[in-house]
């Protein structure tokens, strides 16, 4: 829990605070407003590689996106695929195992040669979808969920405990 805490609240936290603090700084590529020609320069996935060229130098900024880059992707990797694989073997058991692994290899791949819009887009869709087994699971919980409160004394009408 504390690398998901890390990587989303504290890195990107961090990452979106270089991004607006350099857009329109001297040197920024908002320096002189928004202009049309930048659409073709500034897109989703060079914004950082931009922001930290602003203040870090061009060359030396890139260097350090490129870095960064590669250990949050290889420990994002590594991470979601033994997630993923505890999931597969805990539901449909140790076989499982070799058809998850070739599915991991495969999307893996498939992340290197496709677009980079795709591939997020790809990634949010897939991270939606995941929305649909854990709402199923909630409401199949739902009375189990209640029994343990009303063991406990919990009146769920009135948001009180009761004493017994």
């Amino acid at each position: 829990m504390i690398g998901v805490f890390i990587d989303t609240f504290i890195v990107l936290t961090l990452n979106a605070l270089v991004i607006i603090s350099t857009l329109y700084v001297s040197g920024g590529p908002l320096e002189n407003g928004y202009t049309d020609a930048l659409k073709s320069t500034i897109n989703s996935g060079n914004l950082s590689q931009i922001a930290f060229g602003t203040v870090c130098g061009e060359r030396y900024g890139a260097m350090f996106v490129a870095v960064c880059l590669f250990f949050f992707a290889f420990s994002t990797i590594l991470s979601w695929n033994l997630f993923g694989r505890i999931n597969m073997v805990y539901l449909f058991g140790q076989k499982s195992n070799i058809i998850y692994t070739l599915i991991a290899i495969g999307f893996t791949f498939l992340g290197t040669i496709l677009r980079i819009d795709l591939v997020w887009e790809l990634q949010d869709m897939f991270d939606q979808l995941m929305v649909l087994p854990n709402a199923i699971a909630l409401f199949a919980l739902t009375t189990i969920v209640c029994k343990a409160l009303r063991s406990t004394g919990v009146d769920l009408k009135s948001k009180s405990r009761s004493r017994k």
